[in-house]
């Protein structure tokens, strides 16, 4: 598949990781570049910005909080994703939030999954 990442703290970098030994095509986007540049050594491509993830079968996000998650996947990025582009978001925000992604998804015709994940990698 052809897959976005958004997000590489511990929990990001590990699913990317797997995501890429499973042979996933992977674009990879982190508010500090270095946070990425491990998982090119493993085929994943770093982008410039957090549109450029937003591209593909799907996109993943692990972001901090809901402020994180309010500063990236605003109106501009939801607009120029492309139609049926499901997104996974595993970051744990608001039922608030979670119900206004939902719905400012399904209103361009993507996807929106409220996957939170809990626990370490390790």
């Amino acid at each position: 598949m052809d897959l976005g990442f958004i997000g590489l703290g511990e929990m990001g970098q590990a699913i990317a990781t797997n995501l890429l030994k499973a042979g996933h095509a992977v674009r990879v986007w982190n508010r500090s570049r270095e946070r990425a540049e491990p998982l090119a050594a493993l085929g994943a491509q770093i982008v410039a910005t957090p549109a450029d993830a937003f591209r593909g079968d799907a996109v993943f996000s692990m972001l901090a909080d809901d402020a994180a998650a309010r500063e990236v996947f605003d109106d501009a990025l939801l607009e120029q994703a492309p139609r049926g582009l499901i997104h996974v978001n595993m970051a744990t925000v608001s039922v608030a939030l979670a119900e206004s992604l939902a719905h400012a998804h399904a209103s361009r015709g993507l996807a929106y999954v409220a996957a939170p994940v809990m626990g370490r990698p390790d």
